[in-house]
């Protein structure tokens, strides 16, 4: 909403009168809140867990549950509260704004239309009944346990904005975290996964344009209660909600065929990527100030600004992914990680409040996408992990919440709760799938390796000599006997030499008494013969060791190997790493790229 407080004047001669001090607290507030988000996001996907749920903590860790308790001093100077009449708190609201209205444009570029269309009658059953199901649930919920849930005070004269928000946020979906649980199941191209992608696209198309709805019910008030009335008081209820649908129409129609058109001309003419980016940003800036002129949140004007760009095959594939870095690695953290700046997590938590969100969540969600499903034609057990796939909430339902939140639609009790459900169905989502399906999860090379299991220029340069010292290394992290792995190892290999083209090596066993895969790298400049086919010394060399129980676990870190150095690039960047931190890094980027090609793919295969 509007920001309120303090003004910042120019002073003689057109400087900014914004002070020095308030310049350095805006400069270390950004540094410290993105520092610290991208750091716990990044160690939450080491374990593999959502990075948003990283980037929250931080905003707890740095908020009033724990850095405003032991150290109050340090925060308040850092994130300076609105009463405290500070030019800093405006500055820091501002760029978190900014954000927020970035987010939602990488959400609506994520939203196909075309897609959407080409589903059809399989879609609208799922997409209608993970809406109504859950919707009703909600408002239901709110309607009768308004005093357990809690509706913040821009909703005490006027309960049903709290409702309708109530119903809407047990029925969105996250279809960024659809998608990555989907790819990283292989299910991206099936016809589940384009159904549950399309499902997801319309849910988050309704959700969002009901949310614009709340927003122009709510009555005409600031965020303080002395500050100006919202952008669009001056529409009234009805205009505001005219306006919105006449922007809608017009984006989702002119729009979107002016960006189609306009887009060829840009990118021929303008510096790729800079100058196409440039163009979307002007767009989305353009519709996300239009909809706050309008008294609807900024962050709806980006979101269909999104849709309306994302929709045109002249948008490259690569510029998407271009604006999708930038913003979910730098804008992203910051609004996910100021969500704990203004709430008490520990006194804010209501244990029944959270029982309630979370269930209406799960059994609206699930059950309803599940009947949508088992009426489009999909199997039960098809449909079960529609429903579960669906339920997934992740960063699109906290960043609803937290809008909602800062409108005053809702409680501090209420945005934990939502902030609880919406991670808990995120993590619960990929297993519960994988499980009912009874599928592996798609594993990369580089989540099998850590810096120890990585052997730069081991000193062996005979094929026996060079088992015997990775056996050893073996030893060191698996914890087994190194004589027993090397007398493993090189039984196999002496029955037939485990050489691949093109200067690697996979000498692999399989022993008892492991209770987990693990991979041994080497790395040597000088090679070692393992006798391969192309004459070429292996200077990739892959120990691979597996539990006997698991002999499909041994085929696929084969293919694993085979599949990431495929390509003369990652060969040639491997064996010019000057440490193991930076051949990760390397093996980590190819992945990327991988994950990316997929979902270019993907594209590609529904154009």
């Amino acid at each position: 909403m509007p920001l309120n407080g303090p003004t910042i004047t120019l002073a003689a001669g057109g400087e900014a009168a914004l002070p020095a001090a308030d310049i350095t607290t805006l400069l270390l507030a950004i540094a410290v809140l993105l520092g610290l988000a991208r750091l716990l996001g990044e160690l939450c996907r080491k374990f593999h867990q959502p990075a948003v749920l990283g980037e929250i903590l931080a905003g707890v860790l740095l908020g009033p549950t724990l850095l405003g308790a032991i150290a109050p001093g340090v925060y308040t100077f850092l994130f300076p509260q609105q009463v405290d009449g500070s030019a800093a708190w405006i500055a820091e609201e501002g760029f978190i704004t900014l954000s927020a209205a970035l987010l939602l444009f990488v959400v609506g570029l994520e939203v196909d239309l075309s897609a959407v269309v080409r589903q059809g009658k399989a879609m609208l059953l799922v997409s209608a009944m993970g809406i109504v199901v859950p919707f009703t649930l909600g408002f239901t919920a709110a309607y009768f346990l308004e005093a357990y849930l809690g509706a913040g005070a821009r909703a005490a004269d006027n309960s049903l904005p709290f409702e309708i928000f109530c119903g809407l946020a047990m029925s969105i979906t996250a279809l960024p975290v659809i998608a990555k649980i989907l790819i990283d199941l292989n299910l991206s191209r099936s016809d589940m996964g384009v159904l549950v992608i399309s499902s997801a696209m319309c849910n988050d198309l309704v959700g969002w344009i009901g949310f614009a709805v709340v927003l122009a019910l709510l009555p005409a008030a600031a965020m303080s209660g002395d500050a100006p009335a919202t952008s669009g008081a001056h529409l009234g209820v009805t205009g505001t909600i005219l306006a919105t649908l006449a922007f809608l129409a017009f984006m989702l129609t002119l729009g979107r065929l002016f960006m189609h058109k306009a887009l060829p001309y840009v990118q021929a003419r303008w510096s790729w990527p800079g100058g196409v980016i440039s163009f979307a940003f002007v767009i989305a800036m353009s519709c996300a100030a239009l909809t706050e002129y309008l008294g609807i949140h900024s962050i709806f004007g980006a979101f269909i600004a999104g849709v309306a760009i994302g929709d045109s095959h002249h948008l490259r594939q690569r510029t998407r992914d271009t604006i999708h870095q930038f913003v979910m690695n730098i804008f992203a953290p910051i609004f996910f990680a100021s969500i704990g700046l203004t709430i008490n997590f520990i006194d804010a938590f209501q244990v029944h409040t959270v029982l309630i969100v979370c269930a209406i969540a799960l059994v609206g969600k699930v059950s309803g996408c599940f009947f949508g499903a088992k009426l489009a034609g999909l199997s039960q057990r098809e449909s079960a992990a529609v429903g579960f796939g669906m339920a997934a909430q992740g960063a699109v339902g906290i960043i609803l919440g937290q809008l909602a939140f800062q409108a005053q639609l809702i409680s501090e009790e209420l945005m934990v709760a939502i902030v609880i459900m919406a991670l808990g169905t995120s993590m619960l989502a990929g297993p519960v799938m994988q499980r009912i399906l009874q599928l592996k999860t798609q594993r990369h090379l580089n989540d099998m390796l850590t810096d120890r299991q990585i052997m730069m220029e081991p000193q062996a340069v005979e094929i026996e000599a060079l088992i015997r010292e990775m056996s050893e290394r073996g030893a060191e992290v698996t914890g087994l006997d190194a004589e027993d792995i090397f007398q493993e190892v090189w039984s196999r290999e002496r029955v037939m030499h485990t050489a691949l083209p093109n200067g690697l090596a996979v000498p692999h066993a399989r022993l008892d008494k492991l209770t987990r895969p693990t991979v041994i790298l080497a790395r040597s400049h000088r090679g070692v013969d393992f006798d391969a086919a192309d004459g070429m010394n292996a200077r990739l060399i892959f120990l691979l060791l597996t539990p006997t129980d698991q002999p499909e676990t041994q085929l696929e870190l084969l293919s694993l190997v085979a599949k990431t150095f495929d390509s003369d690039t990652v060969r040639a960047r491997c064996l010019a790493a000057e440490g193991a931190t930076e051949l990760r890094a390397v093996l980590n980027q190819a992945a990327a790229e991988e994950t990316a090609s997929h979902h270019h793919d993907d594209e590609t295969l529904g154009a």
